[in-house]
């Protein structure tokens, strides 16, 4: 039986610089593009408020994501079938976003912005389908959990583009989608133009992976089950935050000076977020690698999410927020880096696996609905704030949820040893 090729390096680098290329296309809009727009927007106080426009474009680009990945996801399980590798998926992918991000830049009204944000998520699900499957593709087990967690920098890459953005200065809305555009270009583009890649499994190892998905590997609907709600759990906890830190900051830690000191106050977070991140991703992946074992990682990541958002939501002290800021960071960074290992390892068997990454990417679209639309049932025409801290309180409790379903996962058995 043909042994299946590590990864190169080059295919390594161009993977992650690809993925934090993907990320830095759509971080950067939920923190501080989108909010500055709807703010510019005249007659946005008929929309509910800044809050409640928001919420509803991230409703609707909730439901399209959600749509959108899983049909991008058996759509890039057919290139691969067909033409053996996914690189011209990805080339779309990245085509469309930038295509999908100047009509963002160009929009002038929510309408506009509505349609704009479909056909973005739309197009931003075409490029991640493919990208996170190469993980399944091409990296084996053992190694899962180290690269899982370089891939978790893109979250942090794309908070770091936030603190970027800040820093450049008031350059508008149009010439920050700019700028992600190019980024995205420039960092998705030579994984599509080198395509450094190993040679796809041979057919006999295909085979051997199809035996074993067809008889079924023992746990899997269950193990499966628990990791979908853990993440879902703590990616709401995630969609709680993320895409509302501009008006958290203005409204709960309320640093004064502003427009400038709210916008210098995000950067803040946004560079603790990032810094931390990368330390819980890296830190958690290679913790899960090295023992073998990702389920205690993933309780105790869990937990560390469900005390950050409880601390984010009953304090104002702006020291204590950058601190449980930069906790939420790292163990959100963990948590992400070593589910994702854990089923890319799980799904590994199947070969419709990007459809069933697709599947579990559910968990990070759904959250983009569920917080946005417990958002919208808790305020009031004047109390956003307010509203948004149930929401973070209703995010702990949650969290706490996907540590208890992740304690209950059992690790899978070693993969088919190849070679």
């Amino acid at each position: 039986m043909a042994p299946l090729q590590h990864p190169s390096r080059l295919f390594a680098l161009c993977y992650v610089l690809a993925m934090f290329g993907a990320f830095i296309a759509f971080v950067p809009l939920g923190a501080l593009i989108l909010p500055q727009k709807i703010a510019s927007i005249t007659g946005i106080a008929a929309l509910g408020g800044p809050v409640r426009a928001l919420s509803w474009l991230l409703v609707g680009g909730g439901v399209m994501a959600g749509v959108g990945n899983i049909a991008a996801g058996h759509v890039s399980d057919r290139f691969y079938r067909r033409r053996g590798n996914r690189r011209q998926m990805i080339a779309i992918g990245l085509a469309v976003v930038v295509i999908t991000l100047a009509a963002l830049g160009a929009a002038e009204s929510f309408i506009g912005m509505l349609f704009a944000i479909l056909a973005f998520q739309l197009a931003l699900n075409i490029l991640l389908s493919p990208l996170v499957a190469l993980t399944v593709d091409y990296v084996p087990d053992r190694q899962k959990g180290a690269m899982a967690g370089w891939l978790g920098l893109a979250l942090p890459a794309g908070s770091m583009s936030v603190t970027i953005l800040v820093a450049a200065g008031p350059i508008g809305p149009f010439a920050q989608t700019a700028f992600a555009g190019l980024m995205v270009i420039a960092l998705v583009a030579p994984l599509v133009w080198l395509w450094p890649v190993p040679d796809r499994i041979s057919a006999a190892v295909a085979s051997a992976h199809d035996d074993q998905g067809a008889r079924g590997t023992p746990g899997l609907a269950r193990n499966f089950a628990l990791a979908w709600v853990a993440r879902l759990l703590v990616q709401f906890a995630a969609a709680a935050i993320l895409p509302y830190l501009y008006f958290y900051v203005a409204d709960i830690a309320r640093p004064g000076a502003g427009p400038a000191g709210i916008a210098e106050g995000v950067g803040i977070l946004a560079f603790a977020f990032a810094v931390a991140s990368i330390a819980g991703a890296l830190g958690a992946g290679w913790l899960s690698d090295r023992f073998a074992r990702r389920q205690p990682v993933l309780v105790t990541t869990a937990g560390g999410v469900a005390v950050a958002m409880l601390l984010l939501a009953t304090t104002t002290n702006w020291t204590l927020i950058v601190v449980a800021y930069t906790l939420f960071a790292a163990a959100l960074g963990g948590f992400l880096a070593v589910d994702s290992a854990f089923v890319a390892q799980l799904v590994s068997a199947s070969g419709r696996r990007a459809t069933l990454l697709g599947v579990m990417n559910l968990t990070n679209t759904l959250p983009g609905i569920m917080a946005p639309a417990a958002t919208l049932l808790v305020i009031g025409d004047s109390v956003g704030a307010t509203g948004m801290l149930i929401v973070l309180k209703i995010s702990a409790g949650g969290a706490l949820i996907a540590a208890f379903c992740a304690s209950r996962i059992a690790t899978p058995s070693p993969a088919i040893r190849l070679g």
